[in-house]
């Protein structure tokens, strides 16, 4: 996805600059501009009739499927655009919604949309692999 920051190796091991709440809300808006254009671009999906559908071939299923898997995960990452602008009107963002803690400018410098810190991140990641196990 093109909207992801990336970094130079260069600039791996310096510490982002501290960006301005106009700025971020720039950035995230940006960002869901172009998930807009891409989940638009691929024109309207009905569930629905995909249930009835009977496919000749397992691969058109399977591309179907695949398609539903991204259009999903678009979707979520709009979700969550959306609430990390929230927080940047709240005044919160950058703070962790679990602990309250300052998240690192640098997780926000990778996803400008993370709400958790590194902690309660690897703490959430822990109870959901035990609760599917």
């Amino acid at each position: 996805m093109d909207g992801i920051l990336l970094q130079s190796v260069e600039g791996l091991g310096d510490t982002p600059p501290a960006r301005s709440g106009c700025e971020i809300w720039e950035l995230l808006q940006a960002e869901k501009e172009e998930i807009t254009r891409e989940i638009l671009s691929g024109g309207p999906i009905c569930q629905n009739a995909m249930g009835g559908l009977q496919e000749t071939e397992a691969s058109e299923g399977c591309a179907r499927e695949l398609e539903w898997l991204h259009r999903a995960q678009l979707e979520a990452r709009l979700r969550d655009l959306n609430d990390a602008q929230d927080r940047v009107i709240a005044g919160d963002y950058g703070r962790c919604a679990d602990c309250g803690a300052e998240i690192d400018s640098r997780r926000l410098a990778a996803d400008p949309a993370a709400s958790l810190c590194v902690a309660c991140r690897r703490s959430t990641e822990t109870e959901t692999v035990a609760y599917t196990l």
